[in-house]
């Protein structure tokens, strides 16, 4: 469920308009963090989005982020990982494609260019949830419970999934274990929202996917997903529901049409 936006030049129009020493001036308040980085996702900058949206969380004083500001911290950060995600699954099949067809030169450039994007996916990762992460050290500890726990801790897993896409041995050990241990703790904060509550239904659908492509716990990842799908229908009870409950509880149908076909 990506956050995007259309195509434009919005960030570098509002920054040359006040000027990067005035923005220094005015000490980037939140209003002008948020502006900043409505405008890097209008013209998706990603990357410009997440630091601007990073230093809105570690603004002293600013306080608690809200509902609007924690979906656009997620966003940002979200696309920022999403086009290096592909780029490194991209890389790794060329990799075994040319080394398959004998071409280990091409193929040694193709990991050395897998390695490079891994490395920055490593780092926003570690921006997110290392030990001096955003997660760990400022937004999980002064959330509220129930959705923004929740909606925190389902990030949290999310990096950690990330990290184990691509890491090996020990470390794709651990960061396994603790996207597990946050998937699982999210779900059980989420029992305190309704069934058919959209954090709730995406904690699901990425649990499962989780469960199924890192764990390789096909089962489990079917329990989860039909359960959720169950739950939600009966909360549902036959009413339309908001657009983004219905696309989530679309797909994971989907998945388990798929999941019942390997």
């Amino acid at each position: 469920l990506e956050h995007g936006g259309g195509p434009g030049s919005l960030q570098a129009n509002f920054e040359g308009a006040l000027g990067r020493e005035a923005l220094s001036a005015m000490a980037r308040s939140a209003e002008v963090l948020i502006t900043l980085a409505n405008a890097a996702d209008s013209a998706q900058r990603y990357d410009d989005m997440k630091s601007y949206m990073k230093e809105r969380v570690e603004l002293p004083g600013a306080g608690a982020l809200s509902t609007e500001e924690r979906d656009m911290f997620s966003s940002a950060f979200k696309g920022a990982v999403s086009c290096r995600r592909v780029a490194v699954r991209v890389a790794s099949n060329v990799e075994h494609q040319e080394a398959a067809e004998g071409r280990s030169e091409t193929a040694s450039l193709a990991a050395g260019y897998r390695s490079k994007v891994e490395a920055e996916l490593q780092g926003i990762c570690q921006e997110v949830v290392g030990e001096t992460g955003l997660l760990q050290t400022i937004l999980l500890p002064n959330a509220e419970p129930g959705e923004a726990t929740v909606f925190l801790l389902k990030m949290q897993a999310d990096y950690y999934r990330y990290m184990a896409e691509f890491q090996t041995g020990n470390q794709q050990a651990e960061a396994t274990a603790c996207a597990n241990a946050a998937y699982t703790t999210a779900m059980n904060e989420a029992l305190h929202l309704s069934e058919g509550h959209p954090v709730r239904l995406g904690l699901a659908l990425n649990f499962s996917v989780f469960l199924h492509e890192v764990m390789l716990d096909t089962p489990g990842a079917q329990s989860i997903a039909k359960m959720a799908l169950e739950s939600a229908e009966a909360s549902l009870k036959g009413q339309p529901g908001e657009d983004s409950v219905r696309l989530t509880m679309q797909l994971l149908q989907d998945n388990l049409t798929l999941w019942d076909q390997e």
